[in-house]
């Protein structure tokens, strides 16, 4: 008989995808101690992080806004300020510092590369 495993993902848990593809639950991730590979991440937001900004130097993150809204402010050149709504997303490219700002409490899906970043 097949055993079947089931991991449920709760507000603030994340999946981490290793690079031999095998997928962790990770309760509560520690941004101190993020894992290896790609986290997905389901995150509620009623305001901003209390940083002023993150970059992730291994990879592209990927944001997708599920429910509300926010805008997400990419160091560039020049600063540029993108607005993402429900049923959008943005790519964030690696080595980008960027910080999202809540405009209307909403709850994202993140993709994030791992395991180097930095805060701000």
């Amino acid at each position: 008989m097949k055993q079947q495993i089931t991991k449920i993902l709760a507000d603030r848990d994340a999946l981490n995808l290793t690079s031999d593809l095998s997928i962790n639950l990770i309760q509560e991730p520690s941004p101190l101690s993020p894992p290896n590979g790609y986290s997905f991440s389901i995150v509620s937001m009623e305001r901003d992080a209390p940083h002023s900004g993150e970059m992730h130097p291994d990879g592209d993150e990927i944001v997708y806004v599920i429910s509300g809204k926010v805008t997400v402010a990419l160091e560039l050149d020049v600063e540029e300020v993108e607005e993402v709504n429900a049923g959008n997303g943005i790519v964030i490219p690696k080595g980008v510092w960027h910080k999202i700002h809540v405009i209307e409490p909403a709850q994202l899906v993140t993709v994030s590369p791992g395991p180097n970043f930095e805060f701000r």
